[in-house]
């Protein structure tokens, strides 16, 4: 049951008694003067008396306060205040709406609140804001709303959405939304939604472990770093304009690390300053602003879709994929693969795989990065199967041309070609068939065989055997990484 009497006491002023009868009717008390420059929060100091509120009074209102009205519902809603005094509702319990839009106040402490809603728009703070652990039923609204130093949400529970936007999304109505001079935690929240659009943080955005339908943060101005590490945003996370610095462009500036998102938007502005962390981070869809972004690191990062992923962009990935890590690591080169194939797009698949396989040759021993480059060169390690094509075909040509010329002077024959080994048993002399035959090892046609080269023929000969089992031992070991693959 209320506490207070059916008036107000003696000892509240005007303003304060005007309140009691407003919360009785739920209506709003509007103390504006209509001046623009006058109603601005930020001149709070200069309103007159007839406009102050003091903190004491609020919470009486809220926490013992008058029965409604016949036939109307008690509620709380004051613009256009000063309130004196700090604000204290820590462990409250609130059967009515809190509305404190337009107001200044030093500060405001709201631990362990359960209200419906907490609305408090265009208001100015010149302190902190604490609202750790509590639950809000519905809305909370700090649409442009100052806060001069931190403001903790930290496990707090929203059955509907955190607002701290600046309601007009179009350049032609720019303006901050929710500025804090601290730091803006919501570690271990549950929250429907978070609208933080053109919002404004002094010490970072942190929501490390929190459970988020949407998030928004897009054309924000951070200093510090934005976290979401270890959080759920099952809907999109927007980070779309967001300028964010760090203390150094070595130091991270959006933490992704272990976090889950249906879609990441990660466009932050041209001027941004530090790192985007995704380790082990899984999304549904992933867009960024590729090489022309901030550097990403990747290890571990899963998405199902990747935007933008155009034909023939494969070389600009992979300098994403660099610019991610001093340290080769696999993974990223076969998810940004598995990404080009979900597209259709196999070459650029192939491309990402080559040169994944080019960075773990290089960081072997020598042999491995000698056969390495080997395989490279003469299949594209299994991905450009054309070039071993091309290499037998010039090395036919070259050998058959060479073997061409060459005559046997042995004293007997006086043939054309190499000398046989044998003078009475041996095939016609073909000069294609024996370059063949030294180019398929394991498998004879009987050729190579029966002719013996000497001097310099026999040096061709030797290299020509030299790159068959090259080409084969190469192709080997594509066709092997092939049926690992499948």
């Amino acid at each position: 049951m209320p506490g207070l009497s059916a008036r107000p006491p003696r000892d509240w002023n005007p303003a304060e008694r005007r309140l009691w009868r407003a919360f009785q009717e739920g209506q709003e008390l509007d103390l504006r003067t209509g001046v623009p420059d006058e109603d601005d929060p930020a001149t709070g100091p200069a309103w007159t008396a007839a406009r102050r509120i003091r903190a004491q009074v609020i919470a009486v209102l809220l926490l013992n306060g008058p029965a409604s009205a016949s036939g109307r519902v008690r509620s709380l809603r004051l613009t256009g205040a000063r309130v004196t005094g700090r604000l204290d509702l820590r462990g409250a319990v609130i059967d009515c709406g809190l509305d404190l839009n337009g107001c200044r106040l030093p500060e405001l402490s709201a631990e362990v609140l359960r209200a419906r809603t907490f609305m408090m728009r265009d208001a100015h703070v010149e302190g902190d804001v604490r609202i750790q652990g509590s639950r809000i039923d519905l809305d909370i609204d700090l649409d442009r709303t100052r806060v001069g130093g931190l403001l903790n949400a930290n496990l707090v529970i929203v059955g509907g959405d955190f607002n701290g936007r600046n309601w007009h999304r179009h350049e032609e109505r720019p303006g901050a939304g929710l500025v804090v001079g601290g730091s803006l935690n919501f570690a271990g929240a549950q929250v429907n939604g978070i609208d933080l659009f053109a919002a404004q943080a002094g010490e970072g955005i942190w929501l490390q472990r929190a459970t988020v339908g949407y998030l928004c943060a897009a054309s924000s101005k951070v200093n510090g770093r934005i976290s979401l590490q270890g959080s759920t945003v099952t809907g999109e996370l927007d980070l779309a304009g967001a300028l964010v610095r760090a203390g150094s462009p070595d130091e991270v500036m959006i933490d992704l690390s272990d976090a889950q998102a249906g879609k990441a938007v990660l466009t932050p502005a041209p001027h941004s300053v530090g790192v985007v962390s995704l380790r082990n981070a899984t999304f549904g869809t992933l867009q960024d602003l590729s090489q022309d972004g901030p550097r990403t690191e990747l290890d571990g990062a899963v998405y199902e879709r990747l935007q933008p992923l155009p034909p023939h962009s494969a070389h600009r990935r992979l300098a994403w994929l660099r610019r991610g890590s001093d340290n080769y690591t696999p993974q990223p080169y076969e998810q940004l693969a598995s990404a080009y194939r979900a597209c259709g797009l196999n070459r650029e698949a192939g491309q990402v795989m080559r040169e994944k396989l080019r960075r773990a040759a290089a960081g072997q021993g020598l042999v491995q990065r000698v056969w390495g480059r080997v395989q490279d060169l003469v299949l594209g390690y299994g991905y450009q199967p054309w070039r071993a094509a091309v290499g037998v075909t010039v090395l036919l040509t070259l050998g058959t041309l060479y073997f061409s010329t060459v005559q046997c002077h042995a004293a007997l024959t006086g043939t054309k070609g190499l000398c046989p080994i044998k003078s009475d048993e041996h095939p016609a002399w073909d000069p294609f068939l024996y370059t063949l035959d030294l180019l398929i090892p394991l498998v004879s046609l009987g050729h190579d065989t029966a002719w013996d080269p000497v001097g310099s023929a026999k040096a061709v000969a030797l290299a020509l055997t030299v790159a068959g089992w090259v080409l084969a031992t190469t192709i080997a070991a594509a066709a092997a990484r092939t049926i690992n693959r499948s």
